[in-house]
């Protein structure tokens, strides 16, 4: 018995079919994907650039000498800076580009971070450990004796 060519096809149009399903399906995840991790650069790019345009409307905050006390206005930049640091670090962390964003945040208020005004409680614990590799000698205030 012979199959005719009409057989054959319809032998192999569910394969073919699911076959197409399947690579439908794997590139439209990783397209979602390739999204989502846009959005994410995207988002980190627009804190930071919200952050650096802070810091060019306020250089008396932005650059100050480690031998300044740390007085209220800048206390108020300096947790505004590690607010954005934090974000980053949430979104794009683990790229080693945005890493060196984080940090540079992190080394510009070492005095704030070494004064005890940081709220450690106010950041995510895995943040104020990622801080705390870079500023060993961090002091956290308690929550009711911010400055």
């Amino acid at each position: 018995m012979e199959i005719s060519t009409l057989q054959y096809v319809a032998l192999w149009a569910p394969v073919v079919v699911t076959v197409s399903t399947v690579a439908t399906l794997l590139w439209g995840v990783w397209t979602y994907r390739r999204n989502a991790q846009s959005q994410m650069q995207l988002q980190a790019l627009s804190a930071l650039q919200h952050y650096l345009d802070l810091a060019v409307a306020r250089p008396d905050l932005a650059s100050r000498p480690e031998d300044h006390p740390v007085d209220a206005p800048y206390a108020w930049f300096a947790a505004h800076a590690l607010v954005t640091a934090q974000t980053l670090w949430t979104l794009v962390g683990e790229h080693a580009e945005w890493q060196r964003a984080i940090n540079a945040i992190i080394r510009q208020h070492r005095p704030y971070l070494r004064s005890g005004a940081l709220v450690c409680d106010d950041f995510a614990p895995e943040f104020i450990s990622y801080v705390r590799e870079r500023v060993a000698d961090l002091k956290c205030a308690e929550a009711g004796d911010a400055t």
